[in-house]
């Protein structure tokens, strides 16, 4: 279903917010009711303006995630009530600067950007022409990384790289088990781990998703569903991984790794993934969304290093929103994409 855009709001009930928009519109998509994918639409709506510490991002590509699907749903913390007014979605983007506020110094017009816009605000999303973000939720793109996978890092590549250096402290000399490695998190925590000289062992889902899996770097790579994770782990640390990152929910699999940990390892896994079983003897850290974004110029600067490959499965135009939801359903490698016109 390819989504068409529908006449433009108007007055008197205040379709859309006006107080910080100039009189320019601009093509989002949003949705003004909780529910499936019929409840998002083309709309036309005004662009917003920068206040100090803001800048203005002419989206070129927006990242798509399960937080989409929440938002839209009506499932995200604290979203309680139908939103009053139609809500641009769009967590993460990317594009060019066309305005900064004036307090802003460290990013300019014409900087090409990634960003992150507060999950649920009304306007500001990056599934729309234009975004509004704080300046120190926006980076410069790393040389060697097209525009388009840049949409997809600011949440994913925040959340692989804190996993990596906050909460894991990977290094020379670790052994690590990720599981879900052929997915948004994992396949960008596998390049971080293997840039600081961990060894991983990489639980992927399905042949594509092991041979990607073992493009990207990993010691050992095997099916989650089709292989001896246990007879894998022997053959990878005999005396057991220092640590492990789960970016995906098997009971079964967790159970077995967090079993194989070597005592005084580490265990993490991002909020959404059910908590491991627990071992007295292994640290155990669950992180949230918010962790990621104090790490996103990190990853930024470990992608400049490289070798680093951000890998887009699915890429779509933006009034496709409904089959990027459909893609994130089923079976997909990376992340998935929306280009905005």
């Amino acid at each position: 279903m390819t989504l068409h855009p529908p006449p433009a709001p108007h007055a008197p009930d205040g379709a859309w917010p006006h107080d910080d928009a100039g009189t320019e519109t601009m093509l989002a998509v949003a949705h003004a009711r909780f529910g499936g994918p019929e409840a998002w639409s083309l709309h036309e709506a005004p662009i917003p303006l920068p206040g100090p510490d803001q800048v203005l991002i002419r989206v070129l590509s927006a990242g798509f995630g399960h937080w989409d699907v929440l938002e839209r749903e009506g499932r995200l913390p604290g979203a309680t009530t139908p939103p009053v007014r139609p809500r641009i979605g769009g967590a993460e983007g990317a594009g060019t600067v066309v305005e900064v506020g004036a307090r802003v110094q460290r990013l300019r017009e014409g900087d090409r950007v990634c960003g992150l816009a507060p999950p649920g605000d009304p306007r500001h999303g990056f599934h729309a022409q234009f975004a509004l973000v704080d300046a120190d939720r926006a980076w410069r793109i790393p040389a060697r990384l097209p525009l388009p996978h840049a949409a997809a890092l600011p949440v994913d590549g925040g959340l692989a790289m804190h996993a990596v250096d906050v909460v894991l402290g990977l290094g020379t000399g670790d052994t690590l088990v990720l599981l879900g490695a052929s997915g948004g998190i994992g396949h960008m925590a596998l390049q971080f781990a293997r840039q600081r000289g961990t060894r991983v062992l990489a639980v992927a889902s399905g042949p594509d998703g092991v041979a990607l899996a073992e493009r990207l770097g990993a010691d050992m790579a095997i099916d989650g569903r089709r292989h001896d994770l246990a007879a894998a782990l022997r053959i990878f640390a005999p005396q057991g991984p220092t640590a492990a990152l789960l970016t995906a929910h098997d009971a079964g699999i967790a159970r077995t790794v967090v079993a194989a940990l070597r005592p005084g390892g580490r265990v993490a896994w991002p909020h959404g993934v059910t908590p491991p079983p627990r071992r007295a003897d292994v640290a155990a850290t669950g992180f949230g969304a918010h962790a990621g974004a104090a790490s996103v110029h990190a990853a930024c600067r470990a992608i400049d290093r490289g070798p680093f490959h951000l890998h887009v499965g699915t890429r779509l135009p933006l009034a496709r929103i409904a089959e990027a939801g459909r893609a994130l359903a089923g079976h997909h490698l990376g992340r998935i994409v929306l280009d905005v016109p």
